[in-house]
């Protein structure tokens, strides 16, 4: 028995060293940790549209204009350009051979928000203008990262005849580089 507690007494003891050891061990290790954000902007939305049912109205009559808007979010942690381009339908609304007159606005969060609705085309002073270029700057600001960007479309039927009946389709293409 007395053998018993002798190596009771001695496991013990080790216990205690081998925690005392520990607990007075070495410093401690502070460890830095670094990530990378890098610049960035991205639609909260990646495939918005504008539905028949966003329209003021469905267009029933001549020289009948129709307005909707579409409120996107962009994510950006960095001063954007946007760009619009055309895309199906060069951006204007069509059915066949038929078409709508067409333009567009952008508001929100940028620079310098459209006062007027500009027509679709590619020409000085159209929505998609290439020369100069129609681009819309949002600037980032710290701590934020989150804009709004309002497309708004305009739709009117011509001033002379009825236009088909039908859904009329387009395409427009919002880039945001920096």
């Amino acid at each position: 028995m007395r053998r018993k507690w002798m190596v009771l007494t001695a496991v013990a003891v080790v216990l205690m060293l081998a925690q005392t050891a520990s607990a007075a061990g070495s410093a401690p290790a502070v460890v830095t940790i670094t990530a990378t954000v890098d610049s960035f902007a991205e639609w909260a939305d990646a495939s918005p549209a504008i539905v028949p049912g966003n329209w003021t109205g469905h267009v029933g009559a001549v020289n009948q204009t129709r307005t909707a808007t579409l409120a996107l979010t962009l994510y950006a942690n960095v001063t954007i350009t946007l760009t619009p381009t055309g895309s199906t339908n060069s951006g204007i609304l069509t059915n066949g051979t038929e078409t709508l007159s067409t333009s567009y606005k952008i508001t929100g969060d940028v620079t310098a928000p459209d006062g007027s609705y500009k027509p679709a085309g590619t020409a000085a002073g159209q929505f998609f203008a290439t020369a100069p270029a129609n681009t819309y700057t949002v600037t980032h600001v710290a701590g934020d990262g989150s804009y709004a960007v309002n497309l708004l479309a305009q739709a009117v039927s011509p001033n002379n005849r009825a236009p088909d009946a039908g859904d009329y389709t387009c395409g427009v293409t919002l880039t945001a580089s920096w």
